[in-house]
């Protein structure tokens, strides 16, 4: 539904512009002006974001392998505690 609002919006944004460009013809360079600095505009929006998403990505990546590094680390805690408590338990019933 939203790519079709998006279709929309672009189809009217169109037929407008092309009935301010031929009803104008004296603002035409400031309308071809204003094209082109919202197209730089829109390139350097999509680079901007494409970066910001692969660092996030990298920060995600990095932060799952350090929270699987500290799973092992507690699982080998674990292990120890377990072992220690266990043996604990059987020298308190040898007694």
């Amino acid at each position: 539904m939203r790519t079709f609002f998006k279709v929309v919006i672009w189809f009217m944004a169109a037929i407008a512009g092309l009935f301010v460009w031929n009803v104008t013809p004296d603002f035409r360079p400031i309308i071809g002006w204003v094209l082109a600095a919202a197209f730089i505009c829109y390139v350097l929006a999509t680079i901007v974001e494409a970066t910001i998403k692969r660092l996030i990505a990298d920060e995600l990546l990095e932060l799952l392998r350090q929270s699987n590094a500290t799973a092992n680390r507690i699982d080998l805690l674990d292990r120890k505690v377990s072992a220690i408590l266990r043996d604990a338990l059987e020298q308190r019933r040898v007694r």
